[in-house]
């Protein structure tokens, strides 16, 4: 999720840009880093289609069932979120009578309890969005899991569903797509061009390095982010690198013992904002440094 301070522009996705990236596997791209527009997957294999992250509210959720169903040929349409946040699928229930809808129970748990707070944070705080979420509901999954679960979609296309919450959100989980060539949906934990969000107490910056290392060893071909440009593994290189460069940077700094906990925090934040100068969401570089900074946090 985007938080950068911009002119509003409406988060539509732009269907019209659909595009497929391997056989079977095709995105709706967030080519502009537009904020609170992700990038959505439709996995299509001969026996069932699988979305992927619908976007905000109900308007989108409908005109990517509208992509599926021109991809699917009336074959069976399942939905998943990659996470709980708004961006990602709140909207999802208007198109549950034409998808089966699918989570882990950890994200279930999590949106049950956050999700109208967070329903209510977005309508107060971003006003122009709010029509957006008229008609928002949460509906119960038809299919829950836990750890992890593979999903034949036909044509020797797999779905393999990973739980790795703790990072990002409590219920975070990517999607590896085993086809012709392996793809990674990341959800938020990877996002190109942008720091990682820590959003509530929930989310943290040092297991964020252990998941990180986790999605290396799937090795995908492709690495399709929870916004900004589809890539390769080295998506995950870097963002691995830029938060073990801020935890090493805040442990030698309080080992030197010449500077406050505040100071390491300046300090820190500064060199990896100038590493990263252009990387959206700089609000959070800092975020990512106090984490580190405060121990008792965790």
């Amino acid at each position: 999720m985007s938080t950068e301070s911009h002119a509003f522009k409406a988060p539509v996705a732009a269907t019209s840009d659909i595009r497929a990236i391997t056989d079977g596997v095709w995105v709706i791209p967030d080519l502009n880093h537009t904020p609170l527009v992700p990038n959505i997957g439709i996995i299509v294999g001969s026996r069932a289609t699988l979305i992927i992250d619908p976007g905000f509210g109900p308007e989108n959720a409908r005109a990517v069932l509208e992509q599926a169903q021109r991809l699917s040929d009336g074959r069976p349409i399942l939905l998943t979120h990659t996470h709980c946040h708004p961006e990602h699928g709140f909207g999802a229930n208007v198109i549950a009578g034409d998808a089966t809808i699918l989570y882990n129970e950890a994200q279930w748990l999590e949106l049950e309890e956050k999700g109208p707070v967070l329903l209510r944070m977005f309508r107060e705080q971003i006003p122009p969005v709010a029509p957006m979420l008229e008609g928002v509901e949460f509906v119960r999954p038809v299919l829950r899991y836990t750890g992890s679960m593979n999903l034949d979609l036909g044509d020797d296309i797999m779905a393999e569903f990973i739980e790795v919450g703790g990072a990002h959100s409590r219920g975070d989980q990517v999607i590896l797509i085993h086809g012709f060539r392996p793809v990674l949906f990341t959800g938020d934990l990877v996002e190109e061009g942008n720091f990682g969000i820590l959003g509530d107490d929930e989310s943290h910056a040092a297991p964020w390095i252990d998941r990180l290392e986790r999605l290396e060893k799937l090795a995908p071909d492709i690495v399709v982010p929870g916004h900004g440009l589809v890539g390769d593994r080295n998506l995950i290189n870097a963002y691995r690198e830029y938060l073990e460069l801020a935890r090493r940077r805040v442990y030698l700094l309080r080992t030197a013992g010449k500077l406050s906990e505040a100071e390491i925090v300046d300090q820190v934040s500064a060199e990896i904002l100038e590493l990263h100068p252009t990387w959206g969401n700089s609000n959070w570089a800092r975020k990512t440094v106090e984490d580190f900074s405060w121990p008792a946090r965790r």
